[in-house]
């Protein structure tokens, strides 16, 4: 039983990895293709950001390992099973140069191969509507109507539509903001100190929003767009950070209910085994987990994409550098909420919604509608599809005794 555990939890670290080269895209694919980064150079610095984001924190890890099946009806042939139907589904996807959701993919797995076990009532289906369905209409829409005021917000800046009153407006707003911040600046400080990484990033963006306003404000074509390559290289590494603080949680989080799982179904700690691999629950993520899944998703996406990067980047949409910073800038800023929150969303979703807003802010037939379409079927496909990869997965160990 210990060799199986630990050919799941390779598993989890080798679907770790498929997550990242996969979704390598989600972060870098705007940056690529509007020049601003070599794609070897985004991927590399893509890898080190997923790093970073995936040891941020364990909300998300935490929803997958107890959320959706308890785990004294997991057995680890159900947890490698669930791997193996979604690694499968990512590998296909891939294949074809489609940005399907990992995500997705690992909870229809876990779906197929719980139901293939334990039947129909051992999984939470209340769980999947919650933290799966309602999310995966909430936050591509959410990405979409942000990343669409974002660039509308930042054309009216750049072609001096705003009223010059107004403009000063704002900016006296800003400067008494500023002053109360510093007359209370210990006071914030340790608010600051005690916020979440994720909310300080908000607040980073939010700087920078403000900082584009006058750079960019009535300027020249050629200076509106050499500002905003530089703008996107922050937002593509907000991006970056986002993704890895959300994905790489998900494999966490399906080692800790292997792990779990073990320990629950009565199978003894093996005495060559250190006592900290195993968590006291479902609630605390080992270290050595998250380090290992961080440092997968990193060296899948330092991989590359290139085939999936050629669909967002390109297909949906031209890309200019300002549109790809409001893409990245809503973008980012939807996942960092969905990570704080614990809630599993699709990076792939939101990312290529966003791209669709800066579209559609420009003109409604800017967007290729036809492989947006495309692409819509692969989320509605992929949560039954994995689930049902998994579940014959489940029937052929069955079979053979796991």
């Amino acid at each position: 039983m210990v060799s199986l555990l630990i050919a799941v939890v390779l598993m989890a670290i080798v679907f770790d990895y498929i997550n990242g080269f996969h979704d390598a895209a989600n972060a870098i694919a705007t940056v690529v293709s509007t020049g601003v980064l070599p794609i070897r150079t985004a991927v590399f610095l893509a890898g080190i950001l997923n790093f970073l984001g995936a040891i941020t924190g364990t909300a998300v890890a935490k929803t997958i390992a107890t959320g959706f099946a308890d785990p004294s009806t997991v057995t680890q042939a159900v947890v490698l099973a669930a791997l193996i139907g979604a690694s499968t589904w990512n590998i296909i996807t891939w294949w074809f140069g489609i940005p399907s959701s990992s995500s997705h993919a690992l909870v229809g797995g876990l779906a197929g191969a719980v139901v293939a076990h334990s039947g129909l009532s051992a999984f939470k289906w209340g769980a999947l509507v919650q933290k799966v369905l309602v999310p995966l209409v909430a936050s591509p829409t959410i990405g979409f109507v942000v990343a669409f005021f974002t660039m509308v917000g930042l054309m009216w800046i750049a072609r001096g539509h705003w009223k010059r009153p107004v403009l000063m407006g704002l900016w006296a707003v800003a400067f008494v903001v500023l002053i109360w911040a510093l007359w209370n600046g210990p006071a914030i400080g340790l608010a600051l100190s005690r916020s979440t990484l994720e909310t300080r990033i908000v607040l980073g963006l939010g700087v920078a929003f403000l900082i584009a306003v006058p750079v960019l404000y009535g300027a020249r074509p050629s200076i509106v767009q050499a500002h905003s390559r530089r703008l996107q290289l922050l937002s593509a590494a907000m991006m970056a950070f986002g993704h890895g603080s959300n994905d790489a949680q998900k494999s966490m989080g399906i080692i800790t209910l292997a792990l779990v799982a073990f320990m629950t179904n009565g199978h003894a700690q093996p005495e060559w085994m250190p006592a900290w691999v195993m968590p006291a629950d479902a609630d605390h993520v080992p270290t050595w987990v998250i380090f290992s899944c961080a440092l997968a998703i990193a060296l899948g996406t330092a991989a590359g994409g290139t085939r999936i990067i050629k669909t967002m980047g390109t297909k949906i949409i031209r890309i200019t550098p300002i549109q790809g910073f409001a893409a990245e800038t809503a973008g980012a800023l939807t996942i960092l909420g969905a990570s704080h929150l614990g809630i599993p969303v699709s990076t792939t979703h939101v990312i290529n919604a966003s791209i669709m807003g800066v579209g559609a802010s420009r003109r409604v037939s800017a967007v290729r509608w036809g492989v947006a379409g495309n692409i819509l079927i692969a989320w509605v496909v992929t949560l039954p599809f994995s689930a049902g990869l998994a579940f014959v997965t489940m029937k052929i160990l069955a079979f053979f005794g796991a």
